[in-house]
């Protein structure tokens, strides 16, 4: 009986080997950014944002059902801030601020084939590093000059980072998917993935606020086969 489980076991691997597969890809796609904070300052707002992801996929197939996917992914998480004055009628300042961070993410698949076309869905997490932030946008003077008759100032400028800000950052990922096989090729695909955040982008004082950012991102890119 011993030896009769053995056998199964090791037929089942070989299985599991023989179908396996290795593909390494590119991907990009538009990511929608959900900020939660409180700024701590009254007559300040912040609103969800706009931004982009580029990434460089790895994904190793156990199987036609089964998957683990990886990679590195350079990712913009973005949201809108608002200052208004003490009336609350006219806006001051408005800008975007932009994190760029850089994550590595890791998922599980579960696969599915129709014909030529792979449909999945996934969960995992991912831990990052915020290495640059930007602001761009535009401060409005209550008083416009001879020079300047809009009354507006355009800035773009890069954000130092302060003892308040975390750079870590880390979450949980759910994803689903399709693709359209290209046999020994390789694949392309179409992916959406929500990103929940479980780390804040300040440490919480009263000058720098807990900010929770949640992504919606979807992106389209080919996978090349390479085992």
């Amino acid at each position: 009986m011993k030896r009769l489980v053995l056998l199964l076991l090791l037929i089942a691997v070989s299985l599991s080997l023989s179908a396996s597969s290795l593909l390494v890809g590119i991907e990009g796609g538009y990511s929608y950014s959900m900020i939660q904070t409180s700024t701590g300052w009254t007559g300040t707002y912040n609103t969800n944002g706009h931004g982009f992801d580029i990434a460089m996929p790895v994904e190793y197939r156990f199987n036609d059902w089964f998957s683990l996917s990886s990679g590195i992914r350079w990712m913009m998480k973005s949201s809108e801030y608002i200052k208004t004055s003490a009336d609350g009628e006219n806006i001051l300042e408005e800008y975007t601020r932009m994190h760029h961070v850089v994550e590595i993410p890791l998922t599980l698949r579960f696969s599915f084939s129709v014909d030529d076309f792979r449909f999945f869905a996934g969960g995992g997490a991912y831990i990052g590093v915020r290495t640059i932030d930007v602001d761009a946008g535009e401060i409005r003077m209550e008083i416009s000059s001879v020079d300047n008759l809009s009354g507006k100032q355009e800035f773009y400028q890069h954000v130092p980072f302060e003892a308040d800000d975390n750079l870590f950052d880390a979450g949980i990922i759910a994803e689903l998917g399709a693709s359209y096989e290209l046999g020994d090729y390789g694949s392309f695909f179409l992916l959406g993935r929500y990103q929940y955040g479980l780390t804040s982008l300040a440490k919480g004082s009263y000058m720098a606020a807990h900010s929770y950012f949640d992504n919606i991102c979807v992106d389209i890119g080919f996978l090349w086969r390479v085992i």
